[in-house]
């Protein structure tokens, strides 16, 4: 029984933790949520999970997270570098300058393999920064196999969007990019134009079998269409990019780079101290419409 009880409190100071990172993004954004998601690894997560357990335990973070430990063990190693790339792809592609301007649009943001979302924490940080959103509405679709993560990726998506303007309307779907393609993907809503986000996706083997099946479904949206992928730099990776790319035939290349750095401060959980790190990426993104509108490209990628 007293052990039973020492894990059932664990559990819930890690969660607690979880829910104080939670509120640091919506306070202060993306690097205190990151600061407070290492200090919940450091006091907790790391006794009962060291690197070389979790490593073991999900294939090197290449499996879906099954625990709330893991998702924490991931957010230090890998979630500040995932924030920065796909931070620095959609600055790129979209630009950097402020638009003050309220415009009114409905926005389908289709985050596929979201994790905890943060290629969606990403773009919701450049929108508060660049844009004006207080005519935005924003439909979020986000695709992830585990539950754990998904719950996360909920809490985060609703924190981060309080930060902005916009009308939030927040799409979950526990599943992998094959199920949502065969089952949930006629469920997105009519949009002046959607964004389909992948980071760290593409590399996977199972999703690259079925780029033909992913290519044939945007292609079918109707209207305004934008890819943004990411992932780390190695060949793998952007042979996935590539593919879709081909795939896709006849679009408007915004970005398309085999090997790009971004520089970050991040926790080593190896070294058990901060360090600055030099995080090299591979970045795609592209522009297509299924529609006769009279517009090449997006008003966010102008």
């Amino acid at each position: 029984m007293t052990t039973y009880n020492s894990a059932e409190k664990a559990a819930q100071n890690i969660a607690q933790q979880v829910a104080h990172a939670a509120d640091q993004l919506q306070l202060h954004g993306f690097g205190r949520y990151y600061n407070a998601m290492v200090g919940a690894y450091v006091s907790e997560v790391y006794k009962t999970l060291p690197y070389s357990t979790f490593a073991q335990m999900t294939n090197r973070a290449k499996t879906p997270l099954c625990s709330v430990e893991q998702a924490i063990t991931y957010t230090t190693l890998y979630g500040k570098s995932h924030f920065d790339r796909f931070s620095s792809v959609i600055g790129q592609i979209m630009g950097r300058s402020t638009r003050t301007e309220a415009v009114t649009k409905t926005i389908n943001i289709v985050d596929y393999g979201c994790g905890q979302a943060i290629a969606s924490l990403a773009l919701l940080s450049y929108l508060e920064t660049y844009v004006n959103c207080e005519n935005f509405t924003l439909n979020f679709y986000l695709v992830e196999p585990s539950q754990t993560t998904l719950d996360i990726a909920v809490l985060l998506v609703s924190k981060m969007s309080s930060r902005i303007a916009a009308n939030i309307v927040i799409h979950q779907h526990h599943t992998d990019l094959a199920g949502f393609l065969a089952a949930d993907s006629h469920t997105l809503a009519p949009a002046d134009y959607s964004l389909h986000l992948f980071s760290n996706v593409l590399d996977i083997p199972k999703v690259q079998q079925i780029i033909p099946t992913l290519s044939t479904y945007l292609q079918a949206i109707d209207g305004k269409q934008m890819v943004i992928a990411v992932g780390p730099q190695y060949s793998n990776n952007y042979t996935g990019l590539e593919q879709l790319k081909q795939s896709l035939g006849g679009v408007t290349v915004k970005q398309d780079i085999a090997d790009f750095s971004v520089e970050s401060e991040i926790y080593s959980v190896t070294s058990n101290h901060w360090q600055h790190s030099h995080s090299r990426g591979v970045m795609m993104g592209l522009c297509f419409k299924n529609s006769l509108d009279d517009a090449g490209k997006t008003d966010l990628a102008a």
